[in-house]
């Protein structure tokens, strides 16, 4: 069963999952958050810069917004290389059938991949360290920071309401009926955990509504949304100006002088002359790559916006 996401549908539809005594014991928040499902759900969303698509592009062409996201691409590791390595591991069977059912063969490369062949796997674990590095990289720190704000204040909640209470107030599309879990899908079902418990997986990254992979081993599990914490920005604004502050901003992923100034709105000379005083304050560095200026956010410039 693909990781399928939450819909809005009438009140009453939807997956039903039903709770044992045992499972409502195994039931548990997952650890830290989990970057192979952080990375999945942002590209699920299409909400990243078609720029970096060169670099992407097989995870692009296996997660794709609006279809279901294969569930080879699950792993509860939240160590990202072991995650990685734990996706390329799955047996070309399995790939080669989901691909089949949900996407088709439909790029020469996906053929290569479903045929299980080493170039196209390799193809595939550059596209997950480039996006991990270049979509979620720069905003790590304030994901683990929103995940452990999030998982503590879940716990405090789980010994003073309970958790089946706690589990019902994860999101409106989710609620708690003892001894069931209901989640808003487009088409009803009910499932047994028999004794697995669930993993609950607070996602800050690309996720608008829950999510449930219910065959994952060894426990199905559940995602719901979470809003990342925003460095507050009117101080900086104060100190740094408008647009030198979005400037900075924008830094957070790596950008040539000539994308800086299409993302921010302003024109490239106005890019360059922001991006040097930021350089020579310490808070942005910059490398040629090419014919290409690039500039980055230091560790002091991460410092600064958070």
């Amino acid at each position: 069963m693909p990781i399928v996401m939450s819909e809005s549908v009438p009140k009453g539809r939807g997956l039903t999952i039903l709770f044992e005594l045992e499972d409502l014991a195994r039931t548990r928040f997952a650890s830290a958050p989990l970057p192979m499902y952080e990375l999945v759900f942002t590209m699920h969303s299409g909400n990243w810069d078609r720029l970096l698509l060169p670099q992407i592009r097989p995870l692009a062409e296996l997660v794709r917004p609006g279809r279901f996201i294969p569930d080879f691409f699950n792993s509860a590791r939240p160590d990202f290389d072991d995650a990685v390595r734990q996706v390329l591991e799955v047996p070309s069977t399995r790939v080669r059938d989901q691909i089949a059912s949900m996407l088709g063969t439909t790029s020469p490369w996906l053929r290569s991949f479903a045929a299980g062949t080493p170039t196209s796997r390799q193809d595939l674990r550059s596209a997950f360290h480039s996006g991990f590095r270049d979509l979620l990289g720069p905003n790590w720190p304030q994901t683990r920071q929103g995940f452990d704000a999030e998982v503590r204040l879940r716990s405090s909640q789980a010994v003073t309401r309970g958790l089946g209470e706690l589990l019902g107030h994860l999101h409106p599309s989710i609620s708690w009926t003892s001894p069931a879990l209901h989640v808003e899908l487009g088409w009803d079902t009910e499932i047994s955990l028999r004794g697995t418990g669930m993993l609950i997986v607070p996602v800050l990254n690309g996720l608008t509504r829950p999510a449930v992979s219910m065959f994952a081993e060894p426990q199905p599990l559940l995602f719901y949304p979470v809003t990342a914490p925003q460095p507050s920005g009117a101080s900086l604004e104060l100190a740094l100006g408008r647009t030198r502050t979005l400037v900075l901003r924008a830094l957070t992923s790596e950008r040539t002088t000539t994308e800086l100034a299409k993302h921010v709105g302003i024109s490239l000379p106005t890019a360059s002359q922001h991006a040097t005083a930021l350089r020579t304050a310490g808070f942005v560095s910059t490398h040629r790559n090419g014919r290409s200026v690039r500039h980055r956010l230091t560790r002091r410039g991460w410092e600064l916006l958070n």
